[in-house]
This record gives C-alpha cells, structure tokens and sequence, in this order.
C-alpha cells in the first residue's frame, strides 16, 4: 500500500538524518544532550508538517529547498543561543547540504513509473484508466486487451495473445477487472506472474493507490478470502489501543481543560446552550449520547437539510473557528474515556441519518464493527459529505480502515490529522 510504502522511505529519511545529525556532533566534538535530541524530532516534525519529507517527486522543488534551510536554520539558531559553541554553524551548514541531498537521492530511488495493461472490460474499466492517467509519474497506461470488446481506446488485442503484447509493449503490471474472467485464462496470467509481471486485481489496485474500497464489488466473499482485518484476531492490539484511548483521553482532558473553558464561554455568548448532544451510532450498531461543543445556530432539525456544508449558513462565526480548529471535538474526549468512542476510527453518524444511509448504501453497515472515532481515515482522505454519493465514498475510506487498521495506520491517521488542524483544513 502507497500509504505505508511512504511510512517506510521516511522510517529510512528519519533514520539517515538521525546518523548524519548525530556523526556531526561527534565530528565537531559538540555534546549532544536532550535539548538537542528534542531540537531534531521537531525539525523532522516540521518536515512531514510542510511536506518536505513527501517523496512522491524527485524534481526539486525550490519551496521546499528554502523551507528546509529556514526549519533548519531555527533549529540550529536555538540550539546556538542554549550551547554558545559557534562551530554548531558549521553543523547546520553541513546538515542542510545532506537532507536536501538524500531527500531527492531517496525521492529518485524509490521512484518507480510501471507500464500498465488491463486486462477485461467491466465497469471499473473507466475508473482505472481514469486513474492511471492522473497519476503519470507512477503509471504509463498502455491499453487493455478483451475477447471482443473494442471500444475504448488504446485496444491491444484478445486475451489469448496478452503473452506476446506484454513482451511485445514491455507490460510491467496487469490490472484485472473481473476474477470471473481471469480464471478462464489463470494458467496464462500465473505463467506471466512467475516471470516478473505484477498481476493485481481491481479491488486490491483501488486500496493501494487510493486508499479507498469499492462498496459496489464487495461481497461476504471479499471479507473471507480478502486478506487485513488481523486487528480483529489480534486481542494484544486490541488492548493496546484501549489503554491508549483511556491514558490519552484523560491526560488531554486535563490539559485541555483551559481551552475547554474558553470555548465554553465563548460559545455561550452566542445564545443557547454551549454543548451539544446527540444520539450516534457506536460499535455493533449500539447508539450513544455524543457530545460537542455548538457550532450551529439553535434551529428545528426538521426544517433543515440534515446535512451540513462547508459554508453552511446555520454555523456561526465561533463555530466556523472551532470547527477548523477541532475544539468543538474536545468534550469527545468524555466519550473516549467511557468506550463509547476510540481516538481513531470511522466518525459515528446520527442515528437518523445512519438508519437511512444502512438502506441506501450497500454494506454500510460494515462500518459498526469498530469503534467509531473523533478522527478517522475518511476524515484524513475526504472531507465534507453532504450528498448520498459522497457518504458512499467516505464509506470506501472506512472500509479500507477497518480492512488495515493496526497501530501503524492509527499513527499515521492521528499525524494527518494534527497536520490537518495546523493548517485549518477539514473538517
């Protein structure tokens, strides 16, 4: 999956800035101590915030070059007030000449541009193209064979000859649409697969370049014999992310009690009450009482849309800032605490919008067998939903999660998230 094949090139950034960063202490003779251990996990922090450590372009990008060298420079300008030691410029200057180095180097090596074939023409066809077409660094879609369809572009020929064209095109991955179809000719296609040839299917291709499921094309089937939901067998992480839930949720309701306040006063200036209630659908289907602060004007539910917009005009001036800001999220942290909610997980929806959705869209219900959370993957990867389609697509997200969850996705969800709240993005 793209998602964690990032994890691990910046698992190996991480790993050779430590060795570069700490090597050119010893070199200079500088003594290391906290204040400079700390000093370089928030410079490696403010790369993954300002998307210097993305390694989705070698090209140099003279932005990011400029911002490397101002978080470095204030880094090391820092450390230069605590220390004294002048020879710490000499440090800097090196250090900075290296990151930016191996950034590109790492950025060059794990880039990868692979020439694509589809092979079958069923619905997702289109999408695929679609997709393989926007991401051109990564894909070069060639074409796609079938036993009589012609009608796209880019037709390469019948199925029975696709060992010649891939060699013929230098095909470096197959895509294909139906496993129906791709059983009538598995012993051509595993001949290919065995000499190299990267053979995915449609549902696994969606996951790993989008992050996303197909609702439409998923069955029992593609539960059993699907491959992820180890989190469910898996009591230890279970447990894990319970104490993490518990530890956290109290911890952050003490320190945040401050703000709490503030946000509390605030809202109640604007007129009705300053918290909110409302019943939301938890784990196994079990509704619970969740609480926010009001970012809304007081209004009858039942003479508005039940969905809410990015500009919606019902959310006050407070509530657009503490929308941005997630504060209206913080008294959630009394629904962590309780288990009725996890810091991760797909968003509870109402109980009377979730009721509808469960009837219109396939396989909703799939969502309730987690814990739902304050943030999620489709709130990382989507924001605002306010029609039916869009909640089926937020749905694709909350599929693909609760197929991966484990510790690692939980990670990397709650630093999007922080980065998301920084910038003032999402919802």
């Amino acid at each position: 999956m793209k998602h964690f094949l990032n994890v691990k090139v910046r698992t190996i950034y991480f790993i050779v800035l430590l060795l570069v960063y700490s090597g050119l202490f010893e070199i200079f003779n500088i003594t290391e101590n906290i204040i400079s251990g700390l000093v370089f996990l928030i410079i490696f922090l403010m790369y993954y915030l300002f998307d210097i450590s993305n390694f989705n372009s070698y090209k140099v990008n003279s932005k990011k070059v400029i911002l490397s060298v101002i978080i470095n420079g204030l880094g090391f300008i820092f450390m230069l007030l605590v220390n004294r030691d002048k020879k710490l410029i000499f440090v800097f200057l090196l250090y900075t000449v290296i990151q930016i180095l191996s950034k590109y180097l790492l950025s060059f090596l794990s880039r990868k541009t692979s020439r694509v074939l589809i092979l079958g023409y069923d619905a997702p066809t289109e999408k695929i193209i679609n997709i393989l077409k926007e991401n051109k660094n990564k894909y070069n879609y060639i074409g796609y064979i079938h036993e009589n369809i012609e009608t796209l572009d880019n037709y390469l020929g019948k199925v029975e000859d696709i060992e010649s064209i891939v060699k013929e095109k230098g095909i470096n991955e197959i895509i294909f649409t139906s496993r129906k179809q791709v059983k009538n000719y598995a012993d051509i296609v595993m001949n290919l697969k065995l000499k190299g040839t990267k053979v995915i299917d449609y549902l696994s291709f969606l996951e790993e370049e989008e992050g996303k499921v197909d609702v439409d094309k998923i069955d029992s089937l593609w539960v059993l014999m699907g491959g992820g939901f180890t989190s469910f067998n898996d009591s230890m992480q279970r447990r894990i992310k319970r104490a993490f839930d518990i530890i956290v949720s109290v911890i952050l309701l003490i320190v945040s009690f401050p703000f709490m306040l503030i946000t509390f006063i605030l809202v109640k200036t604007d007129g009705g009450p300053a918290l909110f209630k409302q019943k939301r659908i938890g784990m196994n289907g079990h509704e619970f009482e969740i609480i926010k602060f009001r970012s809304m004007k007081v209004h009858d539910p039942n003479k508005f849309s039940k969905y809410a917009s990015e500009n919606d005009d019902r959310i006050t001036k407070i509530g657009h800032f503490i929308r941005k800001t997630r504060l209206d999220e913080l008294p959630q942290l009394i629904n962590v605490f309780k288990g009725e909610m996890s810091f991760v997980g797909p968003r509870p929806e109402w109980n009377e919008l979730g009721h509808e959705y469960e009837k219109k869209i396939k396989n909703y219900n799939l969502r309730y067998v987690v814990r739902p959370g304050i943030t999620g993957w489709a709130q990382t990867m989507y924001f605002y939903s306010s029609t039916l389609e869009e909640v089926k697509e937020k749905l694709e997200y909350d599929l693909y999660y609760i197929k991966h969850q484990d510790i690692i996705l939980d990670i990397i969800i709650l630093f999007k998230t922080v980065k998301i709240v920084i910038f003032g993005k999402g919802r």
